[in-house]
């Protein structure tokens, strides 16, 4: 046990209790562990709904998940991907406007020409094409309200993708990442 004194940034007075300290406080290193860099996309992204829904961040929002029966492999970061779909699913539950949020995710085709991607729909958002332009362009030029959409295309680019932001009146705001191909041409 030691005296609060002797604790960093803890100043005692007089007649002060003593403070427990645990002996050792685990870093964030110990419990991340290691990445992994081939997932299924599938799975990361069951995992960010889950995450999202617990912390009650989707605000209630029904996020369906379309999720191909074959795994969608893709050779990236778990953390990065898992972190690009926490972001685009955070926008979209922000903007659905009570409406349902759609998170699809495609596998890379049989030749490896093209990777896996995934794509969230958001049929209620409505943004104008220069909002939508300065929401991709920088976290620090977009607004509150779009920042989780520049931070998404930085990781996606940081990963070697691409996002794609697209937004009408029929269909309301689709952003589609499209990840390296996994290199499996048959040819």
């Amino acid at each position: 046990m030691r005296a609060a004194a002797e604790i960093p940034g803890v100043t005692a007075s007089e007649g002060a209790e003593s403070v427990r300290v645990p002996a050792r406080v685990p870093s964030l290193e110990l419990v991340e562990g290691p990445d992994s860099f081939q997932v299924n996309l599938g799975n990361v992204a069951t995992e960010a709904r889950a995450l999202l829904d617990a912390t009650h961040r989707l605000h209630g929002v029904d996020v369906t998940l379309d999720l191909p029966d074959d795994a969608a492999v893709a050779r990236v970061s778990r953390r990065r991907a898992g972190q690009v779909m926490l972001l685009l699913l955070a926008h979209a539950a922000d903007h659905a406007g009570g409406q349902g949020v759609r998170f699809v995710v495609e596998p890379p085709d049989d030749f490896g020409d093209e990777g896996p991607r995934f794509a969230v729909r958001t049929p209620d958002a409505r943004l104008s094409g220069r909002e939508l332009n300065t929401a991709l362009l920088s976290p620090v030029l977009a607004g509150p309200r779009h920042r989780q959409l520049a931070r998404a295309r930085e990781l996606a680019e940081a990963m070697g993708g691409e996002l794609v932001a697209s937004c009408d009146e029929r269909s309301g705001l689709c952003i589609t990442v499209s990840l390296p191909s996994t290199g499996l041409s048959s040819w």
